[in-house]
């Protein structure tokens, strides 16, 4: 039985049920200017649990080592994904597929220790003569991804878009770009107002928290 609950705690949420009750209603009306403007994105996650944020950084998927740091944890946090099935223009082949996610499994999105997979239109890694994120592997890709930044920050002043993140001289799009946050998420962590409001809205695996 505790197996069976662990792995229900480790499994992907894409529900904005689960987030904040201010990101939420952002990112609903969010969802709705994507869906105005046809963009091909989706929910990819939503709330994580701590045990599947623990279970990332165990596994080498995730950059910070305290499960509680996460901006998912705290419902902060959402990360995006091109639907191929809403791009007309682009083979199959382009474009990965949605997954539904366990880390567990094995042939899923984080397979060969590559987290969530994504494309970005861009070279992922770098080489000794080109940076990462510095040439152009599928323009329309990266357009979709620049243009969802662009909407974001015209209209969402209380969201802040990982395709921001990290991004040097010569880069085309920062390292984060599927990732939207609450640009208060900090302050909110800090102030230690989110996970009472999630454990009233019955997140799972918030309960031995305080």
């Amino acid at each position: 039985m505790v197996c069976k609950k662990h792995d229900v705690l480790v499994n992907r949420i894409d529900s904005v049920g689960f987030l904040y009750p201010a990101f939420q209603e952002q990112i609903l009306d969010l969802l709705l200017a994507i869906r105005q403007q046809q963009m091909p994105f989706r929910i990819y996650e939503t709330y994580r649990t701590p045990a599947r944020q623990k279970a990332l950084i165990s596994s080498n998927l995730s950059k910070i080592t305290d499960p509680m740091e996460s901006k998912h944890v705290h419902g902060l946090a959402v990360d995006f994904l091109i639907d191929y099935r809403a791009v007309r223009s682009l083979k199959k082949d382009k474009l990965y597929k949605l997954t539904s996610g366990d880390i567990n499994n094995s042939g899923n999105e984080y397979s060969q220790g590559r987290g969530p997979v994504y494309n970005l239109g861009v070279n992922i890694l770098g080489d000794n003569i080109k940076k990462p994120r510095s040439v152009v592997e599928d323009r329309v890709v990266l357009d979709f991804w620049n243009n969802l930044g662009l909407l974001i920050r015209r209209q969402y002043p209380d969201l802040v878009w990982g395709g921001l993140f990290d991004k040097k001289p010569g880069q085309l799009i920062g390292s984060d770009p599927p990732h939207v946050e609450y640009r208060y998420a900090d302050k909110l962590i800090r102030e230690k107002k989110t996970l009472n409001a999630l454990k009233a809205k019955g997140n799972p695996g918030l309960e031995e928290i305080k």
